[in-house]
């Protein structure tokens, strides 16, 4: 890594390079989103739907491509001392803010402290190794972390430039109603829960791009925004449920398609809490279930059976993991060696956020009340079981659907296995392993310890990965979209 120049591994030219279209790109594209962004404030945002918001208004020093590699964006190259604590990013010079203003050092510099000065920031979790950012000049600008940190120019995609002069001259008021990015577009208008409109900037430094005008339009119900597609009101859909899939594609005018997609759907066991804390039972729930009956039969082939934590578009990914083999009478003969007493189990699972939840927990329901389990489903609104999860509060089994943004084993592991994250039991050795390859520059042996950690899980039961969560995606037939694994629309790879 040391001396690595990004620059010479992807050009710059290689954002507006990344789909072999064969349509000329709209002028104006109409896209569905299922639900609103929650603030045009990038320092207040990480949830994944308004990436839709942050990827096409601001920049940050990389971003992903669309296998998951780093590229440059904000930052052409960048280098790294021996023990992985210095990152030094040369910055692009002569990039414009959307006031005209040219970006420089201190404005990275200046968005930093803003996040980590901010105790309501969500970005402050991405920012956590941070001791200080330093401007060296205009151009370099300075990390020096708590800890080595192999992966920091990963990391550093969550980190949206701002202004400092605008900010200072407008506030929080400002980027919360009028803000300015580096950004491919603009914000040209928000109507609240009605539409997002965006304008291409001229003097983007990447080229202006080819669509000149992008409306998001949140539309929360799967049927309605189905009808908009099929009227012609929008011209994209990134995601629809499986149950949809026949009705769209008896349309000429239209694509309807399955890509990979970035979640995993997975049950939590708490082996803390009873009856999970017999090895027996977990293991009965684990065998219990028929992955490819889910996946295959009941999401239409949605879905993708598998034995990782993680999909393949993510850094990490094992390919020798291989889903549990279903065995109903193992099932029922270890829930009747535990001793088990009948005492019901609630599983606790958003009912909204991730197509047919209601259907497959209703089918894991029936695969555990055949082994012998006393099963209730409790499905809740994606408002209330995030903060209950995010807060250790739910019941000791539950059903979610869990993805990195930045296509990396890293984030999960993080979440769910290390302590400090989000943890309802530690394992040391789970533990030692995440710290290990976050400091480990040699990628196979990183990869070996990331493995070695899914291993364990594995055999410990905690986590039971279900299937890999692929994305039904629909388009007018005449517009040549290649979506990523995130489900984002960046406007700015349309040719």
């Amino acid at each position: 890594m040391k001396g690595f120049a990004a620059a010479a591994l992807v050009s710059a030219t290689s954002l507006f390079a990344l789909s072999t279209a064969v349509w000329a790109a709209p002028e104006q594209l109409t896209i569905a989103l299922s639900g609103d962004v929650p603030t045009l404030d990038p320092s207040k945002d990480t949830s994944p739907i308004g990436l839709n918001l942050r990827l096409n208004v601001y920049n940050a020093l990389t971003e992903l491509g669309r296998d998951g590699e780093v590229i440059p964006q904000l930052a052409e190259s960048w280098t790294t001392s021996d023990d992985l604590t210095e990152w030094t990013f040369k910055l692009r010079e002569g990039v414009k803010f959307h006031d005209g203003s040219t970006m420089t050092a201190d404005d990275v510099v200046f968005t930093v402290e803003h996040v980590l000065a901010d105790e309501t920031s969500p970005v402050r979790a991405f920012l956590r190794l941070v001791q200080t950012a330093e401007a060296i000049d205009d151009n370099t600008v300075k990390f020096t972390l708590t800890q080595p940190y192999s992966m920091f120019d990963r990391q550093s995609k969550y980190l949206y430039v701002m202004s400092r002069a605008y900010y200072d001259a407008n506030g929080d008021t400002g980027y919360a109603t009028a803000p300015i990015g580096t950004g491919p577009y603009t914000v040209a208008e928000w109507v609240k829960d009605d539409r997002l409109v965006l304008q291409a900037f001229p003097d983007y430094w990447g080229g202006e791009p080819e669509v000149k005008t992008g409306i998001f339009r949140p539309i929360p119900s799967d049927a309605a925004r189905a009808n908009a597609l099929l009227s012609g009101e929008i011209d994209l859909v990134p995601s629809l449920p499986p149950s949809l899939m026949d009705m769209l594609s008896g349309s000429a005018d239209l694509k309807v398609e399955v890509a990979p997609g970035y979640r995993v759907a997975f049950l939590e066991l708490n082996p803390d809490q009873a009856p999970f804390d017999k090895p027996e039972i977990r293991q009965a729930v684990d065998v219990a279930i028929d992955r490819a009956a889910i996946a295959d039969q009941l999401m239409r082939g949605t879905g993708k059976a598998t034995g990782m934590m993680i999909p393949p578009s993510n850094g990490g990914y094992d390919a020798s993991f291989t889903p549990t083999e279903y065995d109903p009478e193992l099932a029922k003969q270890l829930v009747q060696e535990a001793g088990y007493d009948g005492t019901p189990i609630v599983i606790d699972y958003p009912n909204n956020n991730y197509p047919m939840a209601n259907e497959v927990a209703q089918a894991i329901a029936g695969y555990l009340t055949t082994a012998g389990l006393n099963v209730q489903l409790n499905p809740m609104e994606f408002t209330a079981f995030f903060p209950a999860w995010v807060q250790n509060k739910l019941s000791p089994m539950y059903y979610f659907a869990f993805g990195s943004s930045q296509f990396h084993a890293e984030t999960i592991l993080a979440t769910l296995y290390e302590a400090g994250g989000h943890l309802r039991h530690n394992n040391p050795e789970i533990d030692a392993l995440v710290k290990s390859q976050r400091q480990e520059r040699d990628e196979a042996k990183k990869q070996e310890m990331i493995s070695q950690a899914f291993r364990i899980s594995n055999e410990d039961r905690q986590f039971l990965p279900l299937y890999d969560m692929l994305q039904v995606y629909g388009v007018k037939a005449d517009i040549d979209y290649v979506p990523y694994p995130d489900e984002i629309v960046r406007l700015y790879t349309f040719e």
